[in-house]
């Protein structure tokens, strides 16, 4: 039982979270040196709040506080690296093994073809948990060993909840991607189709602030991008920290998680569809 799910464990966990290692290492090295960023806050704030970084980075990005700072940085890392991992696992989930002809092997388990892909996708939401966990540890104890650090009132449990929102945000593009793996089972359409997802939500979401300096009604253009979506999290931690909970974006998020979910349900449908299991793999 969950044979595949646990060899996945076993066979992936260092590659999937060594992301997770690096985002740690990186918070805790952000929260070390706040001491000693913090006297130029006020000055990098202002560069911040001219309308290009604004519509590059998002609108309401800035360096107002600690926490603040950890999410601007730690997504524009963890955005590269998950970029690349998504795409990767896109590609080693199915059209891999279809490509080199071992698909039909890796299918011979006695195991349905949905349970299959299921439980390769559950090892990978299992094993990239600990992005948010693992990060969110490295800032608590960068703050307990580091003296001088102070977090915002309600500031820690902002942070977490950033990361765990950026985390959701990831799983639900992992998802498209494998229905484009599924439909096409062919690695150079997955990654072209799905690197075009990916970078291009992305693009479209910096050209739509850059056209919003000049039409504020061009807003509506970044509900084009499932970044958008993300954008106002992006502001989680100050909105959290100035409003409280309630400025939680759960309108987005649910979006998000329902978009993952309806992806995956029909990457397994179309999986174990009999038309799909009659067709050639070369």
């Amino acid at each position: 039982m969950f044979e595949i799910y646990t060899k996945q464990l076993r066979k992936k966990w260092f590659s999937w979270s060594a992301i997770s290692f690096v985002t740690a290492v990186f918070s805790f090295l952000m929260v070390a040196i706040w001491p000693s960023f913090e006297p130029y806050v006020e000055s990098l704030q202002e560069m911040m709040e001219l309308p290009i970084y604004q519509a590059l980075l998002g609108e309401g990005v800035g360096l107002t506080s600690l926490e603040s700072l950890l999410t601007m940085e730690l997504f524009i890392i963890s955005d590269i690296f998950f970029m690349g991992l998504i795409l990767l696992f896109g590609v080693q989930c199915i059209t891999r093994e279809a490509d080199s002809g071992s698909l039909d092997f890796m299918l011979s388990f006695p195991v349905p073809r949905w349970r299959f892909l299921l439980e390769k996708v559950f090892a990978f939401i299992t094993i990239t948990l600990s992005y948010p966990i693992f990060t969110f540890a490295a800032a608590i104890l960068a703050s307990v060993i580091i003296p001088g650090i102070k977090f915002n009132p309600r500031g820690l449990e902002a942070y977490f909840l950033g990361l765990l929102s950026r985390w959701i945000l990831y799983l639900s593009l992992t998802c498209i991607v494998i229905l484009i793996s599924v439909v096409f089972m062919d690695t150079g359409k997955t990654l072209g189709f799905g690197g075009l997802l990916l970078g291009g939500s992305y693009i479209l979401k910096t050209i739509a602030g850059l056209l919003r300096m000049a039409d504020p009604a061009m807003a509506d253009m970044l509900q084009l991008t499932s970044f958008y979506y993300y954008l106002d999290g992006i502001k989680i931690v100050d909105d959290i920290i100035k409003v409280g909970y309630g400025a939680y974006p759960f309108g987005q998020v649910i979006f998000i998680i329902i978009i993952g979910v309806v992806s995956l349900l029909l990457a397994l449908l179309i999986f174990d569809n009999p038309y799909f299991q009659k067709r050639e793999f070369k």
